[in-house]
């Protein structure tokens, strides 16, 4: 299983740089990481320098990118679950109106829950060894973790309906009408609890706020920060970016004579309130606070290596990687080892050439090996497969 920083924010704050910028800093220390943008602007590749699609595309040595266009799989979704309720409960009862699944998946945050289905897949994989989440802008995010328990309510609903049907017209209805509306049901309310499950794992994922020092910025952070508290999910880093940073004296006054040192003393003036309130507020919480000098160039493509030098110096960002790689592979004696870290999962199932978790099925890459025997087993941290070559 890979880990899991996420960053969310308001947008314009630097949020997808400050995603970039991360991946990019572990990457060059040699863990095989994966950028994910949700963010309906997918400026990710105005950052990276490189065109950026729905499959993962190379950036650099271990630093891979893509986007996740949940739209056209939240209208899959609703494309399966009216067939299935086509076929069964709207027959019986007439005044349930098929349209309204059409509505309700226009609802705030229905994208996104889908974008975290995919996030959910490449996180219990073992394709890549970190996963860094550039999430839509705040609002967006907020949506989507209330709309996760929204769904599985409605979910849960549309399952006691279809009971109540089978109850009264077993003479009438026929048990393959309702198996698919059953299992893409039951699927989906596994895949709900295992991410708000893995979401809330401090073990696999490190959740962090951008934000800037202005009064909507603040503002913005600290409601984040509250709602975030109310559903059980701990934010660990506030990153504050575009901090105008102190000049001696001698600098300053420049600003009877220089517009452009008036103009930086006026913001410099401004935000120190704001900074103040990120370090009372972050103090009181226990949160790390990060703050970002506002910098002389653009921090995209060649200059995202500065960047991340800044978010990850010695009193930057903090994240603890529990484990080094979500594949160890040891050799001995004509014998190798593959140890899989993976979530902790009552219902993992093992295969020659992969594994499932609930109803998400994973393959292996091209192991490399050619061997006799194989034999595998379930571990208190995921898998262990040994090969006889």
């Amino acid at each position: 299983m890979a880990k899991l920083i996420l960053f969310t924010g308001k947008g314009g704050v630097g949020k997808s740089t400050t995603s970039a910028a991360t991946a990019h800093s572990w990457a060059e220390k040699g863990y095989k990481t994966l950028l994910v943008s949700s963010d309906p602007a997918h400026s990710t590749e105005d950052v990276v320098g490189v065109a950026v699609g729905s499959e993962p595309v190379m950036i650099s040595e271990n630093f891979y990118a893509k986007n996740i266009y949940s739209e056209i799989r939240a209208k899959e979704f609703v494309g399966q679950m009216q067939e299935g309720i086509d076929k069964s409960i709207g027959k019986w009862f007439p005044g349930f109106d098929p349209e309204l699944l059409t509505e309700w998946a226009s609802f705030p945050g229905m994208d996104e829950v889908f974008a975290l289905e995919e996030l959910l897949y490449l996180v219990q994989s073992v394709d890549y060894d970190l996963i860094v989440f550039d999430t839509a802008p705040t609002g967006h995010t907020l949506k989507a973790l209330t709309a996760l328990d929204s769904l599985n309510t409605f979910l849960l609903r549309i399952l006691r309906m279809k009971a109540r049907v089978e109850g009264l017209k077993t003479m009438f209805i026929k048990k393959g009408d309702t198996k698919k509306l059953v299992i893409l049901l039951e699927e989906t309310i596994d895949k709900i609890n295992r991410l708000k499950s893995i979401l809330r794992n401090e073990n696999f994922v490190n959740i962090n706020i951008v934000s800037i020092p202005t009064e909507a910025g603040y503002q913005e952070c600290i409601k984040t920060c509250k709602f975030l508290k109310t559903q059980g999910f701990k934010v660990h880093n506030i990153i504050v970016n575009n901090i105008i940073p102190s000049f001696d004296e001698d600098t300053w006054s420049l600003a009877n004579k220089n517009k452009a040192v008036a103009l930086l003393k006026m913001q410099h003036e401004g935000q120190k309130s704001y900074i103040s309130l990120y370090n009372t507020f972050t103090k009181g919480e226990g949160i790390n606070l990060v703050g970002v000098s506002k910098l002389p160039y653009e921090p995209r493509g060649e200059h995202l290596n500065n960047f991340s030098r800044l978010l990850w110096r010695e009193r930057g960002m903090k994240f603890d990687l529990q484990h080094s790689k979500t594949i160890e592979v040891d050799e001995d004696s004509g014998k190798t080892t593959m140890r899989l870290i993976l979530p902790p999962s009552n219902d993992l199932k093992l295969f020659n050439d992969g594994y499932k978790i609930g109803s998400m099925r994973y393959y292996f890459q091209d192991l490399g090996i050619e061997y006799k025997k194989m034999k595998k087993k379930k571990t208190t941290k995921g898998a262990t497969y040994t090969f006889e070559v």
